[in-house]
């Protein structure tokens, strides 16, 4: 039983934590006028970062991997951003 609730305060934990790195990355990328926090989806598990969506041009996709790089407790970013013109 002890280990159940155990685990149970480390899922909740992680989850707080993966909440956190969202929320932070959805920030910078609000902050940023070349990105859109609305085509942008970010999701976070453990740590592991995943964006998809679109951005206006090639380059954004680099800066989008950067920042979201630069939030805390993030292990690593995997991109399937793509391009859209005028997004």
């Amino acid at each position: 039983m002890r280990r159940k609730a155990h685990d149970l305060g480390e899922q909740v934990a992680d989850a707080a934590a993966d909440a956190r790195i969202v929320t932070d990355i959805k920030a910078k990328y609000a902050a940023d006028p070349d990105l859109s926090v609305w085509k942008i989806s970010v999701s976070s598990d453990q740590g592991h970062v995943t964006l998809a969506g679109t951005v206006s041009a090639e380059g954004n996709i680099g800066k989008a991997v950067a920042l979201a790089l630069e939030a805390d407790g993030v292990r690593d970013v995997t991109s399937t951003l793509a391009v859209k013109p005028n997004s």
